[in-house]
């Protein structure tokens, strides 16, 4: 069985630069299942047990097909609790780390509103 690369999913080389700083060297299934599709623009349901790279498989794409200049927000991702929203947006900025302009802002309870507001106003 042939192995799958993270350049044969044919992604942008900041992102590239982004998943060798992170020491990603072969995408994990759900990642080389879901990417492909995700980039088509194509829905995906994925399951996987829990440290199997579910993130990046959702995230690549999303890092992917962002437009760096629109202040826009372009992504929205649903987490049942305040640490794992945290977590991914920590995931998220790894990916984005070469896509400059790109930011993420969790938003969840328990912080000031306001300052999370003032992020989305900024573009994130």
């Amino acid at each position: 069985m042939e192995t799958t690369t993270f350049q044969d999913l044919g992604l942008s080389s900041e992102t590239l630069q982004a998943l060798a700083d992170m020491g990603f060297v072969t995408p994990s299934p759900i990642q080389a299942q879901s990417i492909p599709f995700l980039l088509e623009g194509r829905d995906v349901i994925g399951q996987a047990q829990t440290g199997t790279g579910k993130t990046a498989a959702f995230g690549i794409p999303a890092a992917e097909k962002l437009d760096v200049n629109s202040k826009e927000t372009q992504v929205l991702i649903l987490s049942p609790t305040r640490e794992l929203a945290m977590q991914i947006a920590e995931e998220l900025e790894k990916i984005l780390k070469y896509h400059k302009k790109a930011r993420v802002t969790p938003i969840y309870g328990g912080a000031s509103i306001d300052k999370q507001i003032q992020s989305l106003r900024r573009g994130s």
